[in-house]
C-alpha cells in the first residue's frame, strides 16, 4: 500500500471511476481506505465493503502505475479481510434500504444485501464450497442447464412469461434473474461432459511434456476449446497430460475473498501435477492463469507448500505464451475471417501478455486483423461481477460493444471464458451477426484445414439431448408454468 504515491495515473484506466467519477471508487481511493483500515482509523463498514466490491479487479491500474503497486493482490486481501470480519458476508446494505440513490444501486452487489445475509451466505457456500470444487456437482448443474436450453424449454419459459413471472416475485433476487439466464445462452459440449484424455501423445517427434489445466466453468461451457488446446499442443510435439484428479484453480475464490478455500484448491492442484514432471503447465483461461501464476504469493506463508508453489507457478504458461515461445508449426490452411482481438484483463494486466495472442492470430493464413478501440478496456465480466453487480457490468459492456460494433469484424477473439460469454451476450442484445472465439480455436481450424490432423466425430461436442429426457423435462416445465401462472389467471378472472 505504501508504494502508492497518489499520483492519479491510475484514475483514467479505472472502469468504475470512469462510470461513477467518485474518488472512493478509484484505485487510489480504495488504497486510502485500505490504509485507513490497516491503521485502525476506519472500520470495515458498509461503505468500505461496497467500495471494495465495486472494483472489477481488472488490474488496469497496475499497468498504468509508475510505482509498481500490485493492486490485484491488495483488493483480494481486502476482500478476504471483509469475509473474515463480516462472518462470510460479502457485502451489506446501508440503513436506508428502500431509499437507494442511483449511485448506490450501481456499486452495491445486487445478490448480497443485508436483509438477505442468510440467503447470501447459503448461496456463497454452495457456489464456492460445493459447486466449483466438485466436478460431479458442476456436471449436474450444467447438465441441467444444457437440457433446459436444448430441449426447447428455454424458449417455452421465455414465451410463456414464466421467467418474467419468477423474476418479478418478491425474492431477494427480484429483477436480477434474467441476466444469468441470458448470459448462459448456449453452453456447449455434451449434456454430461466427458473427461478429457489423461494422456495425449505428441503428433510426430515429442519435444515437450506439458500438463493442461482443464478448469471448471471452462470445461463445462467450452469443452471444445479444451479439446482444441490439446490437439494444437499435440500437433506441436507435446505429450499432453490432463489429470482427472485436478480441480478448480481457485481463481473465483481468491477474487471473491474466499482465499482460504483458494489455498486449499491450490495445494490440491500442486500435489496432482507434482507427479508428472511437466516442462510447462498450460492454461487457456486468462483469469485462471493469473491466479495459477500467483500460487507462490497465495501460499507464501505455508512452510510446506511455499517452495512447491514457486516451482509450480514458474511453469504455468498461457497457451498463446507457450506456443509463441516454441515457434509453432506453420502447416496451416486458410481461415478467411475478419477478426478483432479483445484483451482479457487478467491476460493483459495480470499476466502482462499482449503480443503473443496477436502474433498467433497473424500467423494464420487468410485472417484479416482489424483494430478494436479500447481493446484493453474491461467488458464487465470480471469473474462473477456481471451477475453480482449487474448495473455497472452492463454499462461497461455497452462501452465495449460500441467499439466492437465499429470494427465490422465477424469474429471477436479473446482468451477468457467470462469475456467470451459477456461479449456474446452483448452481440445478441444488439442483434449482431458476430461470433466470439478463443484464438486457439482459430489456430485449430487452420491446422485442420492444413491437414495436420482431422477432427473425428468424437472431437465435436454436438451430442444431442436424448428424446426421453426432453419429453420428461418439457412436461415438468409446462406443469410448473401452469402452477405458477394459475393464481394470476384466477385473480384476473375474479376481477
Amino acid at each position: 500500500m505504501r508504494q502508492c504515491i497518489h499520483c492519479g495515473f491510475c484514475l483514467p484506466t479505472c472502469p468504475t471511476y470512469a462510470v461513477l467519477g467518485v474518488e472512493m471508487d478509484s484505485p487510489r481511493g480504495r488504497i486510502y481506505q485500505m490504509q485507513a483500515v490497516a491503521d485502525g482509523k476506519l472500520d470495515i463498514s458498509d461503505d468500505f465493503i461496497e467500495h471494495m466490491y465495486c472494483c472489477v479487479g481488472c488490474r488496469a491500474c497496475e499497468t498504468a502505475c509508475p510505482s509498481g503497486v500490485q493492486f490485484g493482490k491488495l483488493i483480494e486481501a481486502a476482500r478476504e479481510q471483509i469475509q473474515i470480519t463480516s462472518n462470510g458476508v460479502a457485502a451489506e446494505e446501508g440503513p436506508q434500504a428502500n431509499e437507494q440513490t442511483e449511485y448506490e444501486e450501481t456499486i452495491v452487489p445486487t445478490a448480497m444485501r443485508k436483509q438477505n445475509n442468510l440467503l447470501a451466505n447459503l448461496l456463497r457456500q454452495f457456489f464456492f464450497g460445493i459447486m466449483l470444487p466438485s466436478r460431479t456437482v458442476l456436471s449436474i448443474v450444467f447438465g441441467g442447464l444444457k437440457v433446459y436450453q436444448r430441449s426447447g424449454l428455454q424458449k417455452i419459459v421465455r414465451r410463456a412469461g414464466v421467467l418474467d413471472a419468477v423474476n418479478n416475485l418478491p425474492t431477494p433476487f427480484q429483477g436480477k434473474l434474467k441476466l444469468p439466464e441470458e448470459l448462459m445462452d448456449a453452453a456447449g459440449g455434451d449434456i454430461i461432459t466427458r473427461p478429457l484424455a489423461e494422456v495425449t501423445p505428441a503428433i510426430g517427434i515429442q519435444r515437450y511434456r506439458v500438463g493442461v489445466i482443464s478448469g471448471c466453468i471452462m470445461d463445462q461451457v467450452f469443452h471444445d476449446i479444451n479439446e482444441a488446446t490439446i490437439r494444437v499442443l499435440a500437433a506441436n510435439g507435446c505429450e499432453v497430460i490432463t489429470p482427472r484428479q485436478q480441480g478448480c484453480c481457485g481463481a473465483l475464490h481468491v477474487h471473491g475473498g474466499e482465499a482460504d478455500k483458494g489455498r486449499s484448491l491450490a495445494r490440491h492442484n500442486i500435489d496432482v501435477f507434482e507427479h508428472y514432471n511437466c516442462d510447462a503447465i498450460i492454461i487457456n483461461s486468462a483469469g485462471c492463469g493469473s491466479t495459477l501464476k500467483e500460487y507462490d504469493h497465495l501460499l507464501r506463508d505455508d512452510p510446506q507448500y511455499a517452495k512447491k508453489a514457486q516451482d509450480f507457478s514458474a511453469r504455468v504458461k498461457d497457451i498463446s505464451e507457450f506456443l509463441m515461445s516454441i515457434e509453432p508449426i506453420q502447416q496451416m490452411g486458410e481461415v478467411q475471417q475478419t477478426v478483432a482481438y479483445h484483451d482479457a484483463c487478467h491476460l493483459l494486466h495480470g499476466q502482462k501478455i499482449k503480443q503473443q495472442p496477436r502474433q498467433l492470430l497473424k500467423s494464420i493464413p487468410g485472417i484479416k486483423i482489424v483494430d478494436l478501440a479500447e481493446s484493453d478496456w474491461c467488458c464487465g465480466s470480471a469473474g462473477v461481477y456481471n451477475i453480482t453487480n449487474q448495473k455497472m457490468a452492463q454499462e461497461l459492456l455497452e462501452r465495449k460493444m460500441n467499439n466492437v460494433e465499429a470494427t465490422g469484424a465477424n469474429i471477436i477473439a479473446t482468451g477468457n471464458p467470462g469475456c467470451m460469454m459477456q461479449i456474446a451476450m452483448g452481440a445478441r442484445q444488439r442483434g449482431l451477426q458476430l461470433e466470439v472465439m478463443h484464438p486457439i480455436q482459430l489456430l485449430d481450424t487452420a491446422y485442420n484445414q492444413g491437414g495436420v490432423y482431422e477432427q473425428d466425430n468424437k472431437d465435436t461436442v454436438t451430442k444431442q439431448t436424448p428424446k426421453p429426457v426432453i419429453a420428461i423435462a418439457t412436461g415438468l416445465i409446462i406443469a410448473g408454468a401452469f402452477l405458477l401462472l394459475r393464481p394470476r389467471y384466477n385473480r384476473t378472472k375474479d376481477k
